[in-house]
């Protein structure tokens, strides 16, 4: 029974530590990042952890821009406007450390009240 609990316990710490956005690339102070495909309608989720990971940095300006999970990361600075439509989300705070939010490509995140324009 103990070896169940400790188990258990175990797992849920892991799936706590799973609570993050996989930042891949960073260009300044504007980072790629992508979030797990079952979180890519989670528009909650994507705002806390981009959220945290802005506060993490201590910057002044933070900008994050993400993507579900993919073998076809974009890369470089600018990267391929191919890459936009497939963009779920983008999260920016301003230089005096106000948030000023997250956007969303309502295209994709359906669920979204703020959304952007491409």
């Amino acid at each position: 029974m103990k070896a169940l609990i400790l188990a258990l316990l175990t797992a849920a710490t892991s799936v706590a530590h799973a609570q993050t956005l996989d930042v891949f690339e960073s260009h300044g102070n504007m980072h790629y990042a992508m979030v797990p495909t079952d979180k890519a309608r989670d528009t909650q989720y994507m705002e806390r952890m981009a959220y945290k990971f802005c506060q993490d940095q201590n910057k002044g300006s933070c900008r994050v821009m993400i993507w579900s999970d993919s073998l076809d990361k974009p890369t470089g600075n600018p990267f391929h406007t191919r890459y936009d439509e497939n963009k779920l989300a983008e999260y920016m705070r301003n230089y005096g450390g106000i948030a000023d939010g997250i956007r969303f490509n309502c295209k994709l995140v359906t669920t979204a009240s703020r959304c952007y324009q491409q």
